[in-house]
């Protein structure tokens, strides 16, 4: 995920109507008289779009994908005269159905976020939903898992190994088992980001000496403001997504926040009581502001917030030179994760399992996250970084802060997103509940027990 979100428990049935109305991929597909599978082995990566043209049997008739684009911009707000054909994913479709002339890709847009994930589960149901959509990776795939179409079959091992985040879109984010979807670019990084003059106005040089523990950030917070400055800049929920959050899985590991989703493990523990005692002494020492903190930062009333690659643009045209980017330090020396962040891959794409033509539509996702479309795309103005190994962001981008979340990102330090591991509605609790933490309305203690008693509250309904 690249920004904050909320997440809604999903619908469990709809009306006959909507049942009726969403999606068209499994009909659509029917009509185009081809058999589907044809039992050959998944093409790889840069290679699909040309295994993919042999494809389709001896009928001679085209095969239709539906593409359900939940990720990919279709309308300029500044541009409302802009081609559809001028926007990256219709250029895309244009090259992948020249080099496979017998098949058609049917792109329909729907809005992103929790809305298209009730449509796709909505048509799922139905047995009527797209060939291929993007959905926001983590539990929000996993609850849709009865959807979804397995890909083990569908995938080479050089597929795999080209990519990172595939333990985003794997059953129990374990580096193998069942994957129920392809990793789709990266997020970046949650950091720091900070003003540059503020800190050299305190003494602080964090290109040189950043801070790597919790008593160092703390000693680093306490001269910004004795210098007169705010030290950070916080969102009203305490910033749990791109901040605490880390805290919490450097310390358990994100294999110990999928013990918690499942109750192996519980929040009220004793060391994340202490990181919520550590974080919550931020506030009680007044080194926070939840007031605007992005108006603020950009305006150089506040020192830093926490942000990532998504950030960057709008703090470089509000800070220029005076921008800097350094990690988040971590709690303690014996965190089980050092020195990384949150972030990679967000979202993924995914198979239906009405589709008649699995075996193509991985094809088409195969061709989409390629080095050279992931390349074309970033070129093209559609934010996110690269999840391929090794990628060499200075083919694509010369932005010293983008080359450096690009470097973050593909590092096994970054964690994947805690936010999209819990269950939508516990995120949702916590994020609620850490609003009242930071007021001093809420123990730390009591904070942790409550998310417990919610999570197997969630954990009972299943």
């Amino acid at each position: 995920m690249n920004g904050k979100r909320t997440g809604t428990a999903l619908l469990l049935a709809g009306s006959l109507m909507l049942l009726s109305a969403c999606g068209n991929g499994a009909n659509g597909n029917s009509e185009n008289g081809w058999s589907g599978n044809d039992g050959s082995p998944a093409a790889s990566g840069a290679s699909a779009s040309a295994s993919a043209s042999s494809s389709g049997g001896d009928s001679g008739k085209k095969i239709k994908l539906v593409f359900w684009n939940t990720s990919y911009p279709t309308i300029d707000e500044n541009d409302k005269t802009k081609k559809k054909e001028d926007f990256y994913i219709y250029k895309a479709i244009a090259r992948y159905e020249a080099a496979n002339p017998n098949v058609e890709i049917d792109i329909q847009d729907i809005p992103d976020g929790t809305n298209a994930m009730t449509k796709f589960q909505t048509a799922g149901i139905a047995n009527n939903g797209p060939d291929v959509t993007n959905l926001w990776s983590g539990n929000y795939t996993m609850d849709l898992k009865a959807f979804i179409q397995p890909l083990n079959s569908y995938l080479q091992q050089s597929d795999i190994d080209s990519m990172t985040g595939w333990n985003a879109v794997t059953e129990n984010f374990a580096d193998s088992g069942t994957i129920y979807g392809v990793p789709d670019g990266s997020d970046g990084t949650i950091g720091i980001l900070y003003n540059k003059k503020l800190f050299a106005a305190a003494g602080l040089d964090p290109e040189k000496s950043p801070p790597t523990s919790y008593d160092e950030f703390v000693a680093m917070l306490k001269k910004l403001k004795d210098s007169g400055v705010t030290p950070i800049g916080s969102e009203s929920d305490g910033d749990f997504v791109y901040f605490l959050d880390y805290w919490f899985a450097q310390t358990v590991g994100t294999s110990g926040i999928n013990d918690i989703v499942n109750g192996k493990l519980n929040f009220n523990n004793p060391k994340l009581l202490k990181v919520m005692q550590g974080y919550l002494q931020l506030y009680k020492d007044g080194f926070v502001t939840n007031d605007q903190p992005q108006t603020q930062f950009y305006n150089g009333k506040v020192a830093l917030i926490f942000g990532g690659y998504g950030y960057l643009n709008d703090a470089r045209a509000a800070l220029g030179d005076d921008l800097g980017m350094m990690k988040i330090p971590n709690f303690s020396d014996d965190v089980v994760v050092k020195n990384g962040g949150i972030g990679g891959t967000g979202a993924d794409f995914v198979v239906s399992k009405s589709s008649r033509h699995p075996e193509e539509a991985v094809k088409f996702i195969l061709f989409l996250v390629s080095k050279d479309e992931q390349i074309a795309r970033f070129k093209d103005g559609y934010g996110k970084l690269l999840n391929i190994k090794n990628a060499d962001t200075r083919e694509f981008a010369d932005d010293p802060f983008v080359i450096k979340q690009q470097e973050w990102a593909s590092e096994p330090s970054t964690i994947f997103w805690p936010d999209n591991i819990y269950p939508s509605e516990l995120s949702d609790y916590i994020s609620s509940l850490n609003a009242l933490v930071i007021k001093q309305q809420l123990d730390p203690g009591d904070f942790l027990a409550k998310l417990d008693q919610k999570r197997d509250e969630i954990n009972a309904q299943k």
